[in-house]
């Protein structure tokens, strides 16, 4: 009985592991790698804030600045944040920043980031794309991290995930980002079969006991 129920037991973290922990697609999601590459101009200091170009694994139409050690807010995870309005290469241009990683097609995936607004007056706004997924924030709540959760299907086998600041090139300040991730969602039929396999072994096991 106390094998029987070790097996259950092992089975059910097995199917809470399967339905919870699952390795996030993108690399580089906490901006905390920013890379060997020199910070663009004489802005700020490695222990408050830089602009660069691009970081690592992720590419940008525009420079993005990343901001350490709780620099005017808060980081959501780990020390780093992003600001994806920063000081532009091209004022009529668009801040954007976006990743490429590999997927099934038809595959449902689950994307959660944390946003939040830089100035309380400011009319900051974004949009997010991956997959079937689009979507146009405007004004997020000001003082707080906005914990955003989307479900979208891949439509390719090659999805690109992109933040764009629907401030214009001209705005040089606010939409603020940390903690993105996106993961696969188990399919039903997956923990369903786990299911049936726990209960064929504990009918094998009482059929045995008789």
């Amino acid at each position: 009985m106390k094998v029987l129920s070790k097996l259950i037991s092992a089975t059910c973290l097995s199917v809470s592991l399967c339905g919870g922990v699952q390795a996030n697609l993108i690399d580089n999601g906490g901006f905390e790698n920013v890379g060997t590459s020199s910070p663009l101009g004489n802005y700020g200091s490695a222990s408050t804030w830089q602009i660069y170009s691009s970081i690592p694994e992720w590419d940008a139409s525009q420079n993005v600045e990343i901001w350490s050690n709780d620099f005017i807010v808060d980081a959501y995870e780990g020390n780093n944040v992003l600001e994806l309005n920063a000081h532009p290469g091209d004022p009529n241009g668009q801040f954007s920043i976006f990743q490429d990683f590999e997927t099934v097609v038809g595959q449902e995936y689950q994307l959660t980031f944390a946003g939040r607004k830089r100035q309380q007056n400011s009319d900051e706004s974004f949009s997010v794309s991956v997959g079937d997924l689009t979507d146009t924030i405007i004004n997020q709540a000001f003082g707080s991290w906005n914990e955003y959760s989307y479900s979208f299907v891949a439509v390719d086998v090659l999805s690109t995930l992109t933040f764009t600041s629907k401030d214009g090139g001209s705005d040089t300040t606010g939409n603020i980002f940390d903690a993105v991730n996106i993961t696969s969602v188990p399919e039903p039929g997956t923990l369903a079969l786990m299911l049936l396999g726990l209960s064929s072994l504990v009918y094998s096991r009482k059929q045995t006991a008789k």
